[in-house]
């Protein structure tokens, strides 16, 4: 579940997809197969509960796919219940500031690090009986802390950000950045393009992973080239909406 993070240390590029509407668990299995190494539970706009997410990590862990959550809010609840159920790792929004990622390593990390609250015989460590100081430095060193750009206030902020201890990632996201920077949608903007190369130039400075998502093969791959390593393709909404609607377009024009 924590081969992700260690693949980006080594400066190599991990590539998952989002979810925010498929709750069957076997969908890890169906990730795994196309080649993703990891995905994202969007607990942001989707709706899953912790009951949900639980059991997607546990089938994940068998299909060998890393998962990450969105949480909706830097809230100790719920930044604790994923990664007491076993997720790889946290994708937190809107974090603008350098005192709210620092907020989200206080709970995501035990302490020395932060103060997050040690249940240590749960999913998150298969349940094994463990040595206390090892297993919270081994949890503190695996657990990946991705938090997203994507207000002007961010772009701001975003060396302050990716300066603090503990995250790993600086994530874009694209559209909201886009409405934030006053043109929404037009994520390909020459003003969106600067905003999102100074995550990348703060990343850089900092030794911290960049991340985004695209929905376009060819856009990503821009994005990949300029050392955007933590890339997220597409959804599962996306994927299978506009393949329905391809097929459906391209079998309905046989008859002209």
């Amino acid at each position: 579940m924590y081969k992700i993070k260690k693949k980006l240390q080594n400066g190599e590029l991990v590539l998952g997809t989002i979810i925010s509407e498929i709750r069957n668990p076997n969908i890890a299995y169906m990730l795994a197969q196309c080649g993703f190494e990891f995905f994202i539970i969007d607990n942001e706009h989707g709706t899953y509960n912790y009951e949900t997410i639980s059991v997607m990590i546990a089938a994940a862990r068998g299909a060998n796919i890393s998962v990450i959550v969105r949480i909706p809010e830097i809230k100790r609840e719920s930044i604790l219940k994923p990664l007491d159920a076993g997720a790889a790792g946290l994708l937190v929004p809107m974090v603008n500031t350098a005192a709210e990622a620092r907020e989200v390593i206080q709970h995501a990390k035990y302490p020395p690090m932060g103060n997050r609250g040690a249940a240590l015989r749960r999913p998150h460590n298969l349940y094994a009986k463990v040595n206390a100081p090892d297993y919270l430095k081994q949890a503190n060193e695996n657990t990946f802390i991705a938090v997203q750009a994507e207000t002007t206030t961010s772009i701001e902020n975003i060396s302050e950000i990716a300066a603090v201890e503990g995250v790993d990632c600086i994530f874009v996201g694209p559209f909201d950045l886009s409405i934030s920077l006053g043109i929404p949608g037009q994520i390909h903007h020459p003003i969106e393009v600067e905003a999102i190369e100074k995550v990348a130039s703060a990343c850089k400075k900092h030794n911290k992973v960049a991340g985004i998502l695209m929905f376009e093969q060819e856009m990503l791959t821009r994005w990949i080239n300029r050392d955007f390593r933590f890339a997220v393709y597409s959804s599962d909404i996306t994927m299978l909406a506009d393949a329905a609607s391809n097929a459906v377009k391209e079998l309905k024009n046989v008859f002209g």
